[in-house]
């Protein structure tokens, strides 16, 4: 066939196809004959792709099921390609008759085959293909992987969801973390209950899974369940994991007064003391501001397990006000960790909105540089300076050029401080780049450098 006669037959196919669309629209028609199914089969195996494309577009919209049958029986006779494109327009018209010829698909030996096949699964199956979907999503990794997950999510039908969770308890530990990806891609309701229960799995893929799920399905009803299943983990690293999910949850209580309300109400009662550290993370992942005197208490007691646990909150907190508890914890603690802790805390806070002067900022890094008990402390220091866009602390930055320790960090600062104040003071940031540029050993910093001074104007 020429490819002006290949052009002519793509048209043909096309102008016949629209006629009967319109016509089964009008009510004058209720299936394409035989015919039209035969051009666009034809089509599809033609070795031109402008022609498969056509046809793969006129597929999607031709009715009835017996376009679906036949194309179905064309299906494996097809190229990959052709296999590919046929699998995803079967998927688009949403015909369940497919459904069989989609999960024979499912087993090519051609992984993009397999990948097409698993998406319209997704799309035409039910209930009964929820097991399929995610015994490959536990089996594969990559694409594969990821279209019988997105073919779980999509799964449509009153009882889908209700299967996801009946299935779980007795699943494989891979099938189980995939089931529990789908409650939460699904956001199904009603499954907090299931989700406490396999949070404490014995399989590890399948409690992180749970405890992430969880944060998106929870509502802040669940808080005291969520901190009794965050106290009953034991694994510490879970535990981490278990802490983040309690303070997301919190986090959906509109009142921010009572956020950490169901944390507060436990804490009395819980003698154990790595019990009670970790509520104190969560109080500062958190971030209730009725909160702070709990967590100052902690400051003063002598179980060091305690006090590292009300340093690490009060530096995770939202705002500035637990500056002065840190600054207060590096300058008399004789602990070196929780000086240390304290101060990049510190550092942390100082470097968050404030309506502070800018000179009063930069007095507080240079308190924090003074404190700072080493060159790798300083750096951090340093690091935060760089955030404060102020020509006190360009000016700070520079200060510290000529330190062997810590040049690069004081010329990366300055570079970063640049652009945010060279409208105001071109001057001064030129003189600072210039030292930078004939003075740094670091080719990165001296090309930003460079980029900013060429920049300012004369």
């Amino acid at each position: 066939m020429t490819h002006g006669s290949m052009k002519f037959f793509f048209l043909l196919i096309t102008t016949v196809a629209i006629g009967l669309l319109g016509a089964a629209v009008a009510g004058a028609a209720e299936q394409p004959n035989q015919d039209i199914i035969n051009m666009v089969i034809d089509a599809l195996k033609s070795s031109d792709p402008q022609m498969q494309s056509g046809a793969i577009a006129i597929v999607r919209d031709l009715p009835g099921p017996e376009v679906t049958k036949a194309l179905v029986q064309e299906l494996p006779k097809l190229p990959v390609v052709g296999q590919v494109q046929l699998l995803s327009a079967l998927g688009d018209r949403g015909d369940a008759t497919a459904l069989p010829a989609a999960i024979e698909a499912s087993k090519s030996q051609d992984e993009s085959v397999r990948v097409a096949a698993l998406r319209a699964v997704g799309q035409l199956g039910s209930v009964a293909d929820a097991g399929l979907l995610a015994d490959r999503a536990a089996a594969t990794r990559g694409t594969e992987q990821k279209a019988a997950r997105e073919g779980l999510y999509r799964l449509r039908g009153p009882e889908v969801d209700a299967t996801i969770l009946q299935s779980l308890l007795a699943a494989s530990p891979a099938v189980k973390a995939e089931l529990v990806g789908a409650v939460g891609e699904r956001n199904i309701a009603g499954a907090v209950e299931m989700l406490l229960k396999t949070g404490k799995d014995e399989d590890r893929r399948v409690r992180l899974e749970s405890l992430r799920v969880l944060k998106i399905v929870a509502k802040p009803q669940d808080m005291p369940a969520l901190v009794n299943l965050l106290l009953e983990t034991r694994n510490e690293a879970d535990r981490g994991e278990a802490e983040k999910m309690v303070a997301a949850v919190a986090h959906k209580i509109e009142d921010k007064a009572r956020q950490s309300a169901a944390v507060q109400a436990v804490l009395p009662n819980v003698k154990d003391i790595p019990d009670r550290a970790t509520l104190l993370r969560v109080l500062g992942r958190i971030g209730d501001a009725g909160s702070l005197p709990t967590l100052r208490t902690a400051l003063g007691t002598r179980e060091a397990e305690i006090q590292d646990a009300a340093i690490r909150a009060l530096s995770d907190w939202p705002t500035a006000e637990p500056m002065p508890d840190l600054l207060k914890v590096v300058q008399t603690s004789t602990n070196q960790v929780h000086k240390v802790l304290a101060l990049r805390g510190f550092v942390r806070l100082l470097g968050l909105e404030s309506d502070r002067a800018p000179e009063q900022t930069i007095d507080l890094y240079k308190k924090a540089m003074d404190l700072a008990g080493d060159a790798m402390e300083k750096k951090r220091v340093l690091s935060g300076l760089a955030g404060t866009k102020s020509l006190a602390a360009l000016d700070m930055a520079a200060g510290y050029f000529d330190d062997v320790a810590l040049h690069l960090e004081a010329e990366s600062a300055a570079v970063r401080i640049a652009p945010a104040i060279v409208a105001a003071n071109p001057q001064r940031v030129k003189e600072v780049l210039q030292k930078v540029i004939q003075g740094t050993k670091n080719d990165t910093i001296r090309e930003q450098a460079q980029q900013i001074f060429s920049q300012i104007k004369p």
